[in-house]
């Protein structure tokens, strides 16, 4: 077997899927699935395998697959679902009869064009004594209309991933229509992260009591560790405990980053395939497993936003003060700051105590003032919000709680493992 078929980062996985039955989330979202009129609402952190769940319990092949990112109207929306299920732009119906000799001749044909609007013809001609009239009459889609004709009291399902990416205008006229299909029969299912998992009943509080709330946890280390127990005997391979128990740390709760490691350390040990029923232990040194981390961080790119970051907003008056820093380099207090985040171990939430106790590891002697750091972790946060502002990355939740939150585990992994933050420094 290959190892690319065991751990896939961007597909299903077939041979290291993992139920986390203790959440009863199969068990959940096929009772939601299975209620008429019911629209489900799966919430989870990014990159912790919410499609993957619904594609386990609803089937891949019956998964119509929409994302709401960057779709500026219910019309775009339909149409994007129209065109996974194959319906052409438009229809045109041709009605012949043709008459001559005493003999008449009917025809009848639809042809695909491009989207017009709908308009008939009438035409006449004889030929040897015999006349011929053409009727032609173009349909164009019909939207949500013709969705709930081909989905409703079907196996199929709705699948509207990043419900959260629309705007509040969006998902509320998104709301009022997919109210209507879900009465009519149809299927559907919404996904969207933790803190906007309610959107879809805040745009529409008709919703409330026909949308069952399917929330997913983060993926605790040991629901990780499966992931690569299971794959490794697969193609043949043994590992030592600990390399897999650092690769599940690394991972930070995401099973497509655990997915991403567990392969390229494949490619690393250039195990391409392997067979199950002869297994054999394989060595990873510390110097291959960095190798491996820092080659998997290739596979995302946060460097226009971390260079951003490190620089921070632009001063007025006064330089930033400047602080010699662990890591043999010298910068001001969001170079620190980020550096203080990458620091062991790695950390998807970071409280005020912990932003401080690591601040001061990295700094010496002098450390920035808490006033000074608590504005750049709300700048890093503010920053990362203007360069991507569909994505939710880094939060900074202020007093009384003031706590950083990193979002998106692949940031937190790219600033652990990539080369950027050693690229940019400025030695002491």
């Amino acid at each position: 077997m290959r190892a690319n078929q065991v751990f896939t980062p961007n597909d299903y996985p077939t041979y290291t899927y993992v139920s986390r039955n203790e959440d009863r989330l199969e068990s959940r979202l096929r009772d939601a699935l299975d209620t008429p009129g019911e629209i489900v609402s799966v919430s989870g952190p990014s990159k912790s395998g919410k499609t993957v769940l619904v594609e386990k319990i609803a089937g891949r092949e019956n998964l119509i697959t929409v994302t709401g990112a960057g779709v500026t109207s219910t019309g775009e929306l339909w149409s994007k679902v129209l065109n996974k299920l194959e319906v052409p732009t438009s229809e045109t119906e041709t009605d012949t009869d043709s008459t001559g000799d005493g003999t008449q001749v009917g025809g009848k044909g639809t042809v695909k064009v491009p989207l017009i609007a709908e308009l008939g013809a009438d035409a006449r001609y004889t030929t040897n004594n015999s006349t011929s009239r053409t009727k032609s009459k173009t349909h164009n889609r019909g939207g949500l209309d013709q969705i709930t004709s081909a989905l409703a009291n079907t196996e199929k399902v709705l699948f509207i991933d990043d419900f959260h990416y629309m705007d509040s205008d969006m998902q509320k006229r998104t709301a009022r229509e997919i109210k209507e299909a879900a009465r009519n029969g149809v299927k559907i299912c919404t996904a969207s992260v933790p803190h906007r998992s309610d959107d879809v009943v805040r745009s529409n509080p008709e919703l409330r009591g026909r949308v069952r709330a399917v929330d997913t946890k983060p993926w605790s280390k040991k629901d990780l560790l499966q992931i690569a127990e299971i794959g490794f005997p697969k193609i043949g391979v043994i590992l030592k405990s600990e390399i897999i128990q650092k690769i599940a740390e690394e991972a930070s709760q995401s099973p497509q980053l655990m997915q991403a490691i567990c392969l390229q350390l494949c490619y690393t040990k250039s195990i391409r395939d392997g067979v199950e029923s002869r297994k054999s232990r394989v060595e990873v040194t510390e110097d291959e497993l960095k190798q491996i981390f820092e080659e998997t961080a290739t596979k995302t790119d946060f460097a226009s936003l971390l260079k951003i970051q490190h620089a921070g907003p632009k001063v007025r008056g006064t330089e930033r003060k400047e602080f010699n820093l662990s890591d043999g380099s010298r910068g001001d207090v969001y170079r620190a700051l980020l550096i203080a985040i990458k620091q062991d171990p790695p950390l998807l939430s970071l409280p005020w105590n912990e932003i401080s106790k690591r601040v001061q590891r990295v700094c010496s002697p002098d450390t920035p003032q808490a006033a000074s750091l608590s504005t750049a972790c709300l700048q890093i946060s503010k920053m990362a919000k203007d360069l991507f502002p569909e994505q939710r990355i880094i939060d900074w939740e202020g007093e009384p709680t003031s706590i950083l939150s990193i979002e998106d585990p692949y940031y937190l992994f790219y600033l652990r493992w990539s080369e950027k933050l050693k690229d940019i420094a400025t030695p002491l």
